[in-house]
């Protein structure tokens, strides 16, 4: 499941007590652990059962369940929080060393925020509307496009086709002649310019289910069925490069790729070896 410390932090809707409940889990989480009901409503100053409430909004039995799992999420989350400057790991005048050794640990930490935000019943559902699709087809721009390319690459390997309209008008003639027999895979950090809002409507006009992989904080005008979310510590324009944003694209996708591929495991082994026999044979 999504790491729960990392959903309080993402999520928006939460009441004005249910905030103050949150804000203080999340500076002290492993004081938390150790209160019952009453010492946080007091730490809070809130009634008791604003944390059932909050509880129940984040879909979870009791107060016990959230200690429980926040001492399963602490490590991973602190790990995702260590101050880190993710638009520009790299300082001037750094060595060559040094530069390996702040990627690695941009690349590092980008995993371990992106696998934060996995939510494996998402996941799950995802992978079955992939299944169940007749055609999947994947909206995105600039360079992501060789991301989507790389799915379908991977895809294509276990004899699966994927759509990758590139320029904007094959993009939206895609979407126009869609139908719910397709899965449209839309890839937006935060759902700017107008082709995705367009996208969005498109698509949901013609009932093609619509799975979102963006930034957490993106407001989007339609209603996706599916989303998943991109690690989001880098700066729209301002930095090195899209280091994190790239390296966390590339995960959730190969993630459904090896989640698609286990569903039918040993025959998708088969058919690799098969094609690759029957193109190097002679």
């Amino acid at each position: 499941m999504l790491n729960i410390l990392t959903r309080l932090k993402t999520q928006n809707n939460f009441s004005h007590n249910e905030q103050l409940l949150v804000d203080y889990i999340l500076q002290h989480p492993q004081d938390v652990i150790d209160m019952n009901a009453k010492q946080l409503s007091q730490a809070c100053f809130v009634s008791t059962s604003s944390i059932y409430r909050l509880c129940e909004k984040i879909e979870l039995s009791g107060f016990s369940d959230l200690k429980v799992k926040i001492s399963q999420s602490l490590h991973n989350y602190q790990k995702d929080v260590e101050q880190f400057d993710f638009d520009f790991p790299v300082k001037e005048y750094q060595t060559h060393y040094e530069i390996i050794e702040k990627i690695k640990e941009d690349y590092e930490k980008t995993l371990v925020s992106t696998a934060n935000l996995f939510d494996l019943d998402q996941i799950r559902e995802v992978v079955l509307a992939m299944k169940k699709a007749k055609h999947i087809d994947i909206y995105t721009s600039a360079g992501n496009i060789y991301f989507a390319q790389n799915f379908k690459f991977q895809m294509q390997e276990i004899g699966r086709t994927i759509h990758v309209p590139i320029d904007d008008y094959m993009q939206k003639l895609t979407a126009a002649t869609s139908d719910d027999s397709h899965l449209a895979i839309v890839i937006s950090f935060e759902g700017r310019g107008v082709s995705v809002s367009s996208l969005l409507k498109i698509l949901k006009n013609v009932k093609t289910p619509i799975l979102l992989i963006s930034a957490s904080h993106i407001e989007t005008v339609v209603e996706p069925d599916y989303q998943l979310y991109i690690s989001a510590y880098e700066n729209h324009y301002r930095k090195i490069s899209s280091f994190s944003t790239r390296l966390s694209i590339l995960y959730i996708l190969d993630v459904l790729y090896t989640c698609y591929f286990e569903l039918d495991y040993k025959n998708n082994i088969e058919k690799k070896v098969g094609y690759y026999a029957l193109m190097t044979s002679e």
